[in-house]
This record gives structure tokens, sequence and C-alpha cells, in this order.
């Protein structure tokens, strides 16, 4: 990407207001340039000056500078002292303006970063699960992190320096044009073929490494996180040490890049000074030559306190230049993900409304909300698959009742729990919960509808936070806590250890067993006391007393609550008041368990081989 597209991608990112801003910061470093302006006409002066107490001889245009600022009648060294001294402090108080206008910026562009940051989370999470999952999870972290630091503070806020810098070189230029304009075309044409040699040369380069090193970091934090999860297999299979020397490879070669991109940003120090040297050399050869003392002393000061200011100014433009380089890199993963998220017709705050939702629990807290569910001849196709998942599905679960949905493995059941609960749309038809949209269900009743996985994803905190997961630390009710526990049939384990709610489940739940996870996804559910209650496979890793356990506990809840159970063991759902078969995406039968087993063959014979 070249500078300029990912200085634009990078705008794109930013409000009006916020845009705005930046131009100001940019028009601020403008004025502080014309302070350089006037101290560098001074140093000329003072030169001048200098120059003259020798020769004897005042040149006109000191002279008529002199008579313009009221002191032409002063002595020479008085005038020569206070011009000096008016010229370093105005060096001074211009640096230090300058560093607290570019701290400003990048203090102004540090907390954009985290608004950007949250506004892409709040548009991700906003979407359907089919894009949250076109990325990995490790790629989609680093674009909200890596990836939108680099997009504001690397590749705006080095924007920003390379606008202050141009402003000044372009003010300091102006004051060598007064002096003598030969000079100031040889030391613009001087300056400018080493400018561009350096970033034609630098330039592909640094963009190389940043994309280098964004991939080789992303890959190094999957490598871990992977291994981590299969850290069974590999040690069985005694993989352990192919595993460490892939790490090692990825970190090795993220740190080549690394240190590539540190040292890019000195290189044009090392140039810059050289090609100072020579310059002045130069130009002191073609003055001496060609002026007389006065002059020529004169325009040599003038060209020397310019380029002091002037060169340092080309090594920031180019360090911020190369760094707009290396950052669109790292932030390419960030505009991918923000040019994908596109804002919605409705507005942030709406994505963001949850926030400022209350701690409800009961049914007392979801007034007007009737748990019941209607499909309406649903279809659903994901993208590019060649038939669709589901096909004209229709079926109805009245308020309070219990609905087990079974049939063979890739039959549409996991598709339809999705679309149940809003996280997929429907290409055709309608579902409802409640007589609106889930969607819509979830965000006027929070907590009234609950799901349970059957992969439950653990956090690496306490019991009490993996319970009442989402909620901030000062709404959650430990009393709410324990009591779901004891719907899950987990309450008496954590009550015999001595940290109860403080205790920490390790990274995945690795302190856990898989039955004692699976129930702690039930305590999760349950905390909200839900009106509708989704269950995917929820106690297939339980044995069988504890599943009987838990199965009676959800049975026994007394607040009506509205079941919908996937589940391959028959056991669990005879008991349902409906059983709804699907096969190859198509609802085959809805009915009591009898009435599906008279209906559908394959369901009848493995109910017989279970002996039910």
């Amino acid at each position: 990407m070249k500078s300029w597209d990912a200085i634009r991608a990078a705008l794109a990112l930013l409000s009006p207001r916020d845009r705005r801003i930046l131009a100001l910061i940019v028009a601020v470093q403008f004025f502080l340039a014309l302070l350089d302006l006037v101290a560098v006409v001074l140093i000329g002066l003072v030169a001048a000056l200098s120059a003259a107490s020798v020769s004897g001889e005042i040149p006109g245009v000191v002279s008529t500078s002199l008579a313009a600022i009221g002191v032409e009648n002063t002595s020479t060294l008085a005038i020569a002292l206070t011009l000096a001294v008016v010229a370093g402090l105005l060096f001074i108080v211009k640096s230090i303006l300058s560093f607290l206008a570019m701290r400003r910026a990048y203090r102004f562009l540090a907390m954009r970063q985290a608004v950007i940051s949250g506004k892409l989370a709040a548009l991700l999470f906003s979407r359907s699960i089919l894009q949250t999952q076109n990325r990995s999870s490790q790629e989609i972290s680093f674009a909200l992190v890596q990836g939108a630091n680099a997009a504001t503070i690397g590749v705006l806020g080095s924007a920003v320096a390379v606008a202050s810098e141009l402003i000044l070189v372009s003010v300091l230029l102006v004051a060598v044009v007064l002096i003598d304009p030969l000079v100031a075309v040889f030391a613009v044409g001087f300056f400018l073929v080493v400018s561009l040699v350096l970033h034609r040369v630098m330039t592909n380069w640094v963009a190389r490494l940043g994309r280098g090193f964004s991939e080789a970091d992303i890959a190094s934090v999957t490598t871990v996180q992977e291994s981590l999860r299969t850290y069974r297999e590999i040690s069985v299979t005694h993989r352990r040490g192919f595993v460490v020397e892939r790490y090692r490879s990825l970190r090795q070669r993220s740190a080549l890049f690394q240190a590539d991109l540190e040292i890019s940003q000195q290189i044009a120090k090392y140039v810059f000074e050289v090609a100072l040297i020579i310059g002045a050399a130069l130009l002191a050869y073609s003055q001496f030559l060609t002026k007389g003392l006065v002059e020529a002393v004169a325009v040599i000061a003038v060209f020397l306190a310019a380029t002091s200011r002037v060169t340092p100014a080309l090594l920031r433009l180019q360090s911020a230049l190369l760094r707009i380089r290396s950052a669109s890199g790292i932030a390419t993963p960030t505009f991918a993900l923000a040019e994908e998220l596109t804002d919605p017709p409705d507005s942030l705050e709406n994505h963001l409304a949850v926030l400022n939702t209350t701690s409800t629990r009961g049914p007392a807290s979801f007034p007007g909300f009737v748990p019941a569910l209607v499909v309406d001849n649903v279809t659903f196709a994901y993208p590019e698959a060649p038939t669709p998942a589901l096909r004209s599905a229709s079926l109805v679960a009245p308020a309070g009742s219990s609905l087990a949905v079974v049939g063979p493995t890739g039959a549409g059941k996991s598709t339809l729990v999705d679309l149940i609960l809003g996280i997929l749309e429907p290409d055709d038809g309608y579902i409802r919960i409640g007589g609106h949209a889930p969607s819509e269900t979830i965000a006027r009743w929070p907590g009234a509808v609950a799901y349970v996985p059957q992969d439950i994803a653990v956090i690496a905190g306490t019991v009490r936070e993996n319970v009442a997961i989402g909620l901030p630390e000062d709404l959650i009710d430990d009393d709410f806590v324990w009591e779901a526990l004891q719907g899950a049939q987990l309450d008496s384990f954590f009550r015999q250890g001595r940290e109860g709610l403080e205790t920490t489940v390790g990274e995945h739940g690795v302190r856990l067993s898989g039955g004692q996870r699976q129930r702690l996804g039930v305590a999760r559910a349950l905390y909200s006391k839900p009106k509708f209650l989704v269950l995917d496979e929820a106690t297939s890793a339980l044995d069988a007393e504890t599943e009987v356990a838990v199965t009676d506990a959800l049975d026994a809840l007394t607040w009506g609550v509205t079941r919908i159970i996937i589940a391959h063991r028959l056991a669990t759902v005879r008991d349902c008041d409906q059983v709804a078969y699907i096969h190859d995406g198509r609802l085959a039968y809805v009915g009591s368990f009898d009435e599906v087993r008279a209906a559908v063959p394959n369901f009848d014979r493995q109910a017989q081989l279970l002996g039910l």
C-alpha cells in the first residue's frame, strides 16, 4: 500500500470532527515554523554585521533590514548581540511549542486509537457469525490492537510529522530565497536529490518489513495458542520439539524484521550528516569565488543556520515517511477489517447500548415477554455452499413447552440453533421469539434468552466471572451465582474449596474436567433466570448420574421456561413435548417422541438400539 493510500485509509477511520482537529494541529505547526523563519533571517543579519565590523562596509540589504526594525543608528556590536539573543530565544521557544504541539497530536491520536478499536469491535460483534469467522481470532486481535495502533500513531502520527517538517523546510527555504535565490535553488536541488534517492531506496524495503513483521507476529501467536489447545495430542505423538522449533523460527523471523525496521530509521541520519558537510563545502567554495567577504559570510551563515534546522527536519521527515510505509504494512489487517465492516444503518451508540443496560434477572425482569417460538418456512444457505443447510423449515414451540431437535450429524441442527438465536439471518422465511425477531427480542429483554453450547468457552478468570460472563464486577450478585451453580449441580464442588467463587479455572478451563466445564456453561445460562433456553448437546460430557441430576434440575425450573434441546442421546429427549427430526436440511417430521418413532424408521431404529 502506498503512503498516500495508507494515510487516506487511516483518515477514513476518523470522524469528521477528528479530521478537523488534526488539520488544526497541522495549521499550528505552520505558524510555529514562521518563528524559525524570523530566527534564521536574524542569524543572517548577525553574520553580516559581524563581517561588516571587520571590513567596515554594511551592505545595502542589511542597512535596509536594520532600518525596517528601527535600529540603524545603534552600535553594530550591540545590534549583533541583541539579534543573536533574540534569534536564539526564538529557536528555543519554537522548539518547545513544537514539542508541545506534537505531544498534543500524539495524545489525541492515542485516544482516537482506543475509539477506533472500540468502534471496529462494536461493528464486528454486530455482524453475523459468518463474518466473524472470515478471519482467525489472532488476525482479528492483531487488527484491533496492534493494527489500530499502527493506523493512528504510526500512519496518522507520522503524517502529522511529515506535514510539520514540510512546512518548516518550506518556510526556511523562503529565508534562503530572500538572501540569495541561487543558493536556494542549490539547497533545494541538492537536498531534494538526496531525499528522493534515499526514499526510493528505502520505501519498498520498509513496507515489506512492516508486512513481514505483522505476518510473523500473527503466526507466532497462532502457533502458541494452537499448541496449548492441542498439548495432549502433541505430547502423546512426541511432536513438542517440532512445535518449539516452529515457534523459535517465527520469533527469529519477527526479530529480524523488527531489527531491520529499527535500523531503517537510523540510515537517513547518517546520509544527511554526510550530505550537509558536502553541501556546505560546495556552497562555501562557490560563494568565496563569486562574492565579496561580507555577502559570502552572510549567505553561508544563513545557509548553515537554515540547514542546521532543515537537516534535522529532513531526518524527521524521512523517518516519518518510512514509518508510514512500515506502519501501513502493520495496519493492513485493520484497514481490511474496517473496509469490510462498513457502518450499518443504525449508529454505533445502538451497538453499545447494552453497556447502559442494568443487570436484570428473573421472570419479573422480562415484562411482556412470552417465550413462544415460531419458525416459518425458513431457508438458509452458507456462502458458496452447493445446497442450503436448511430448507423450508417450519415449527412452533408454545411458551413453557420443550422442543427436541434430533437428527444425524450434518443434518442442519446447529444451523437451526444459530438461526433461532439470531446469530444467522434466514435467506427466506422468518423466526419469531415472543413475537419479535431473535435479535430484537434479545435487545428488548436482555437475559430472557440463554444458550448452552456443546463446547463451553471458559475464560481465564474466576468462577464468578465465568458464570456472570460479560457483566461488570459491580453488577454481579454472588447469591445469584451460587443459585445458578446449584441448578447446574456444581455448587458443592466449589463450596468445598477455600476460594469458593474466587477459584480460578485457568485458560480455557484447564483446571476443570470436561463435565465441570459443561456444567459451568449450564450455570452461566441459568444466572439470569431465562424464560427461553436453548441447550445444544448441553449434557454430552456428563456421566449418566450427573446428566440425570442436571436434567431433573432443568425440568424443575419453576418460572415457565421454554426449552429448545439439541441432542443425540435420545434418552434425554423422550419426555419432551415435541420432537423435530431433521434430515438433509429438512424437517422430516415434528410430533411427540412416539409419533416421530412411528413416522421416521431411522429414528425408530436408533431408539431400539438404545433399548427405548
